[in-house]
């Protein structure tokens, strides 16, 4: 994934995520694979350099996907990951940042950076012991590991693994399962748990007292509450 790429990405997420009308977001990649992670043709250009300068340049490379890695990692809105093919490096990270990971079985999971002589990067570090354990994190990134769907989904790293031709079918069940759901409470719940990775236990909490608070006061609330009572189906956000 080039520099380029990599701003036409951000910038297209900020859009989506800021959009009243767009409840979930889903991320796929073009030309069977997921992502290839980085732009290793670009590191040729580092030939003939200094150790210093060598290092000094891939300083600035990933600097500027912080801000990518940022708002994926603060994006509100539920978020899909659709894996199919190659997910390779730093792509990995937007595997293990979504909130739902459907594969297909052709999809490939490849902790390349060691190959490499690099580091995970691109918050790799940082979401990967939080999913499937430090020990094993340290296991998969160590021996350069490479995971097929039904693999991955032992790890923890995939939810779903479904045919190549039900993939699309399985992504709108989803979709439509998010929809159905009120959407302030699924905002709020998707970033009390963002919230729990760094709270004390009485600051978690409170940010629980709020979140219920902010949901009381949304017009969905009272249509659960009037749903139980008339022993219906609640219709969240569609009353009409």
């Amino acid at each position: 994934m080039s520099p380029q790429m990599l701003e036409v990405f951000h910038q297209k997420l900020r859009e989506l995520d800021a959009e009243p009308g767009i409840r979930c977001i889903v991320i796929d990649g073009a030309g069977g694979n997921f992502v290839a992670g980085g732009d290793i043709k670009a590191w040729a250009q580092l030939k003939g350099k200094t150790p210093g300068e060598r290092s000094e340049d891939f300083r600035a490379r990933l600097r500027t996907a912080l801000p990518t890695a940022e708002l994926f990692d603060s994006i509100e809105k539920p978020l899909i990951a659709a894996v199919r093919g190659y997910s390779i490096g730093a792509g990995l990270s937007f595997i293990l940042a979504a909130d739902f990971v459907i594969a297909d079985q052709t999809a490939m999971l490849v902790f390349a950076h060691i190959r490499m002589g690099l580091v995970p990067d691109m918050g790799v570090t940082y979401y990967l012991p939080r999913v499937v354990g430090e020990r094993r994190a340290l296991q998969l990134t160590l021996l350069g590991s490479q995971l097929n769907a039904e693999q991955a989904k032992e790890a923890g790293l995939v939810d779903e693994v479904v045919a190549p031709d039900a993939l699309e079918d399985t992504i709108a069940g989803l979709t439509a399962k998010i929809l159905a759901a009120p959407a302030r409470a699924a905002a709020e719940t998707k970033r009390l748990l963002r919230m729990s990775r760094h709270n004390t236990f009485a600051a978690q909490f409170s940010a629980e007292v709020e979140g219920a608070a902010s949901c009381v006061g949304d017009e969905d609330f009272m249509e659960a509450v009037n749903a139980f009572s008339e022993r219906r189906q609640a219709k969240f956000g569609r009353r009409s």
